[in-house]
C-alpha cells in the first residue's frame, strides 16, 4: 500500500523530492501548488536532472491549489518545502489547516525542507502547546536546482544530497517531551530516507541535525549575503580579496554562536578551519547566483530573518557579539522593506 505524503511548496525543491518520493513506487504525493498550480495540473513538469535523469510532463498524484483542500486525509509525512519568510507569514499559519488536523493523525511527521536556524522552534512550540506529540523532522538540500521556463521546467545540475534529522524537544517544552520517543522518530526517519533512496537521490541520516543545520548556515550567511547586497556571483565574489577574507570572518562569527549554542560534542564537527575548507571548496569562476539574489532580482521576499535573524536569536540568547552579520542584517533588511513595500502595493 502506498503511504500519502503531502508536500507544501512545489518550487524546484519541492519538485525534485515529490517526484523522487514516487519513484520509490512506495508513496503517493499530494502537491500544494499554490502560484503553479494550473501549470502543473495542464501541462505537467518536465524534470531534467543529473540524479533522476530526463522525466517529460511529470505530474505528482494529486494536485491540489490549497493547503486546505489537502487536509482531507490523514499523512504519513507532511512535507514543507517552500521558502522560510516569517517576515511575510510564519509557516505554521500556512500549514494550519493540516496542523489542526494532527490530533487525529499522532503517526505524522512534520518535514521541514526549509533553510535557516530555528525554523523549527515555531512548530515544536506549537506541538507542545496544543498537546501533541508528532516529530518534526528537517533537511538541508545540497544540491543546485532551479525552475525554467515559466516554471515548466525543474533542472538540477552536478551532485544532490539531503541531509536528514530529527529535532529533540527542548526540556522546556514539557507536554511534548513527555511525548517524543527516540526510536519513533528514528524509524519515521529512517522510512524516509529509505523512500528517497528507493527514488534514486542521496539522502544522509544524521544523529545531530542541529550541527548540520549550522554547517548549512555558513554558507548561507556569508556567500548568499554577500552575493546578495553586491549583487554578484559567488565567482565575481570568490576574486577580490577582500571579500574572501569577509566570507571567513562573517563564518567565524556564526561559528562563535554555533558552538556557544551546541553541546561539546556537536561544537566539535565544527572547528573553525571549516571556514575555509568551504571557500576553498567553491568554484573561482562559479556564475551561481545565490537563491536569496535571485528573490531580490525577482522582487521577491528574502529569507533575511531565517538565515540571518535566526543567528542573532541565537547570538543574543548566547551572548555573542556579531558586529559583521549585524551589519549585514541592516543591510538586507532595507532591501527587504523596499520589497516588501512594492509587494504590498501591487496587491
Amino acid at each position: 500500500m502506498s503511504l500519502d505524503i503531502c508536500l507544501v511548496g512545489f518550487g524546484a525543491i519541492g519538485a525534485l523530492y515529490a517526484c523522487a518520493l514516487e519513484r520509490s513506487s512506495k508513496a503517493r504525493v499530494t502537491a500544494v501548488c499554490r502560484s503553479n498550480y494550473e501549470t502543473i495540473r495542464e501541462h505537467g513538469l518536465e524534470i531534467v536532472s543529473d540524479r533522476l535523469g530526463k522525466i517529460p510532463s511529470w505530474k505528482p498524484h494529486r494536485v491540489v491549489r490549497t493547503v486546505a483542500e489537502a487536509a482531507d486525509r490523514p499523512y504519513t509525512f507532511i512535507v514543507c518545502a517552500m521558502k522560510c519568510v516569517p517576515e511575510v507569514i510564519k509557516t505554521t499559519h500556512i500549514l494550519r489547516p493540516l496542523l489542526q488536523k494532527l490530533s487525529d493523525s499522532p503517526a505524522t511527521a512534520i518535514v521541514l525542507l526549509q533553510n535557516g536556524i530555528g525554523i523549527e522552534d515555531d512548530f515544536l512550540e506549537w506541538l507542545d502547546r496544543h498537546n501533541l506529540g508528532n516529530n518534526v523532522i528537517s533537511g538541508c538540500a545540497w544540491v543546485d536546482t532551479t525552475a525554467v521556463n515559466e516554471g515548466k521546467t525543474v533542472t538540477q545540475s552536478g551532485s544532490e544530497r539531503l541531509v536528514l534529522g530529527y529535532h529533540r524537544p527542548a526540556p522546556s517544552l514539557v507536554n511534548l517531551t513527555g511525548k517524543f520517543s527516540e526510536d519513533i522518530a528514528k524509524k519515521q526517519l529512517d522510512l524516509l530516507c529509505t523512500l528517497l533512496r528507493d527514488g534514486s537521490t542521496n539522502p544522509e541520516p544524521v544523529t545531530d541535525i542541529d550541527a548540520a543545520r549550522w554547517h548549512k548556515i555558513l554558507w548561507n550567511a556569508s556567500f548568499s549575503t554577500l552575493c546578495t547586497l553586491t549583487r554578484a556571483t559567488v565567482g565575481d565574489v570568490l576574486a577580490v580579496d577582500s571579500a574572501r577574507t569577509s566570507l571567513a570572518d562573517i563564518m567565524l562569527e556564526v561559528l562563535s554562536v554555533a558552538h556557544a549554542s551546541l553541546s561539546p560534542s556537536s561544537s566539535a564537527t565544527l572547528p573553525d578551519s571549516v571556514r575555509f575548507d568551504i571557500i576553498r571548496h567553491e568554484n573561482p569562476k562559479s556564475v551561481f547566483k545565490p537563491s536569496m539574489l535571485v528573490d531580490l532580482e525577482a522582487g521577491r521576499p528574502m529569507e533575511v530573518e531565517a538565515i540571518v535573524g535566526g543567528v542573532l536569536k541565537r547570538a543574543r540568547a548566547v551572548g555573542v557579539q556579531v558586529p559583521r552579520l549585524e551589519l549585514i542584517y541592516a543591510g538586507l533588511s532595507v532591501l527587504q522593506k523596499d520589497l516588501l513595500r512594492r509587494r504590498n502595493a501591487q496587491s
